[in-house]
């Protein structure tokens, strides 16, 4: 177990450094995509979603928003909500909860072509507790308080997870990870973050239980961008997205796990 609990360890170090939560695609073609971000959680909505359509390599700016879809989310137990535009390429849903164990599809028709997606959403364990490890400056650190999560992973293979952090309210982009339990099945773990906070920081940290597809989705994007582009690295693609029809992007479903604790 100790040997499981260093590679776990030695995973969560590398991925939490220099990785970046906003979603680049780079493209071999000029052509216009339309892009889906979407996510649901077992937290209290309403969720949204955001259609786009890609943009050049010399546009510059957050890409326009698609308005007047329609789009609709369902479930697997027959629930179904059409959801309300919000301006700026945003829908909003109206009653619906996310509750895991449940499988849900998205639909929306864009300019009379409709594109499906669906996302199983896992339930996700507690997060134990959130403790810092005080180091003083070194040679590779900067001093400080360093977070460590504690955690435990279900008996049973397949479990898939993704993590926010946020200090003081703020999203940390750079400390976005994904990771599953194909080495670690079953036991303790504690994840031992690469930064440091000061005295009276406010962490929190969100683990978002995700399905296989949704995992591939994320790894991909994150080693696409934390490639070094070298000279012998293959052209990026782009990450596999669960939408039909030519788009990219991503309409995921997640049981969320969240834990808080300043930094003494």
């Amino acid at each position: 177990m100790k040997k499981i609990l260093l590679y776990l360890l030695a995973m969560l170090m590398l991925a939490f450094t220099s990785c970046e939560e906003v979603i680049d695609y780079e493209l071999d073609t000029a052509e216009s995509r339309l892009v889906v971000e979407g996510l649901l959680t077992d937290q209290p909505g309403p969720y949204k979603v955001r259609l786009s359509n890609t943009k050049g390599y010399l546009d510059e700016g957050r890409t326009t928003g698609v308005n007047g879809a329609l789009v609709i989310i369902s479930d697997n137990h027959g629930h179904t909500d059409t959801l309300k535009a919000a301006g700026e390429g945003l829908y909003q849903t109206n009653t619906l909860q996310g509750i895991p164990g449940y499988t849900y599809y998205f639909k929306a028709v864009v300019n009379g072509k409709e594109y499906t997606a669906q996302s199983y959403m896992p339930a996700v364990s507690p997060l134990d507790s959130l403790t810092f490890e005080y180091k003083a400056a070194g040679h590779m650190e900067d001093e400080g308080y360093y977070p460590i999560v504690h955690f435990g992973d279900p008996a049973g293979k397949g479990n898939n997870y993704r993590w926010n952090v946020y200090i003081n309210g703020v999203l940390e982009p750079d400390e976005l990870a994904v990771l599953n339990d194909e080495l670690y099945d079953g036991n303790y773990g504690h994840a031992n973050m690469q930064f440091a906070v000061q005295k009276g920081d406010r962490l929190r940290v969100e683990v978002y239980g995700i399905d296989k597809p949704a995992y591939d989705f994320w790894f991909a994007l994150l080693n696409q961008q934390n490639s070094s582009g070298g000279p012998f690295e293959g052209t990026p693609a782009n990450a596999p997205s669960n939408i039909s029809n030519g788009a990219i992007g991503y309409f995921g479903a997640s049981a969320v796990s969240i834990i808080e604790a300043e930094a003494q």
